[in-house]
């Protein structure tokens, strides 16, 4: 009995349903380069769900995109005179969203994320400022009481409180300064396995809430009119896993009270072919790349009785880019998109043939 027993368990992939303890080894480094897959925030659910031993199941979730963080040497950004090496950077927006001033246009673009690992007066993983290009000035905001994201060792039932302040350099020529005061929730608040279309894993889920306060200051304002405060409160649910550098799944968004609202999902993948969405047997496109695309995306389609429309639409529903796709004798045809006038971000590539639809996400990077 104990024979075919031992065969039984032999003959089945194991993963352990043990405890891990997540360490400064299981932190990104500089140089990675970390691929990860989209979803839309509808297709998530009972991700608040946790406690030990517990058995989180993504498995049937479907990417609509793909992107890669990339976790540059100082030296190789806009801001390294303000972080030199051996802290590391990532960019993690566009443009950050700030209230209109009227009669002051103000822009804050090109957000970078600064990162080091610290071994005093504890271990922990830090984020070390923001690089700002403020009304194009690249500008680095440094915190003068660190963010500790991670503190060392992550194990379940930890929860930590720090607090974390930053400003701008206050330079006659920036016209405005920024500031940042807050403080920080992290809590591992459960483990066990974890699985998505990636594969499956021991974890620990995190979860972290950053309460701020955002300032900005214009001198040349009169007393009154000069300050400019708003709330920036932000949660992420984190499945971290041994040797991967970044969460196997992380759905993160913002917060109003006690509210949480999903904004992003995304989990670790490898490169993978995002598929489209057919209508009406409609099957014209046999491939876009790159995808993700930086100036010009190629579209590879078969041979229709009628014209092509190509339709590139935002996440708002905004058509930003149309074309007709040229037509050619040829079973397959090839097209090129020129979208290096388009925002970076996540689209949608509407295919039109007459009556019929297809779709498929596509991201500029």
């Amino acid at each position: 009995m104990k024979k075919l027993l031992l065969l039984i368990v032999g003959s089945f992939p194991f993963i352990s349903r043990s405890q891990i303890t997540i360490t400064p080894a299981n932190m990104p480094v500089s140089g990675d380069t970390c691929r990860y897959s989209t979803i839309s925030v509808t297709a998530i659910t009972n991700y608040t769900i946790t406690g030990a031993n517990q058995v989180w199941n993504f498995g049937t979730l479907t990417a609509t995109g793909q992107d890669i963080r990339k976790f540059q040497p100082s030296t190789a950004t806009p801001y390294f005179f303000y972080f030199l090496p051996p802290k590391y950077g990532e960019k993690i927006l566009d443009s950050l969203p700030i209230p209109a001033i009227p009669g002051f246009p103000i822009s804050i673009k090109n957000i970078y994320s600064f990162y080091r690992k610290a071994t005093s007066p504890f271990s922990s993983f830090n984020s070390e400022g923001l690089g700002l290009t403020m009304s194009g000035i690249p500008i680095g905001a440094t915190f003068s009481d660190e963010d500790e994201l991670y503190k060392f060792p992550v194990a379940y039932g930890n929860r930590d409180s720090t607090t974390f302040k930053l400003s701008t350099p206050s330079n006659s020529l920036i016209p405005f300064t920024y500031k940042k005061q807050g403080y920080r929730i992290t809590e591992a608040d459960g483990w066990g396995t974890i699985t998505t279309p990636y594969g499956t894993a021991a974890c620990l889920r995190v979860v972290t809430t950053q309460y701020s306060i955002d300032t900005i200051s214009i001198p040349a304002l009169p007393p009154g009119f000069n300050k400019f405060g708003f709330p920036n409160y932000a949660r992420s649910y984190q499945w971290l896993t041994l040797g991967e550098h970044i969460p196997y799944l992380e759905v993160s968004g913002n917060m109003i009270g006690t509210n949480f609202t999903p904004t992003a999902v995304k989990y670790r993948d490898k490169a993978r072919l995002i598929t489209g969405i057919q209508e009406e047997e409609f099957n014209a496109l046999l491939s876009v790349f790159p995808n993700p695309a930086n100036t010009e995306l190629t579209v590879v389609t078969t041979q229709q009785k009628e014209a092509v429309t190509a339709e590139i639409v935002d996440m708002q529903g905004k058509i930003v880019k149309k074309q007709v796709l040229e037509h050619y004798a040829e079973v397959v045809n090839r097209n090129k998109i020129d979208v290096s006038g388009l925002a970076k971000g996540l689209y949608t590539l509407n295919l039109y043939n007459g009556p019929k639809k297809q779709a498929l996400k596509i991201s500029i990077q």
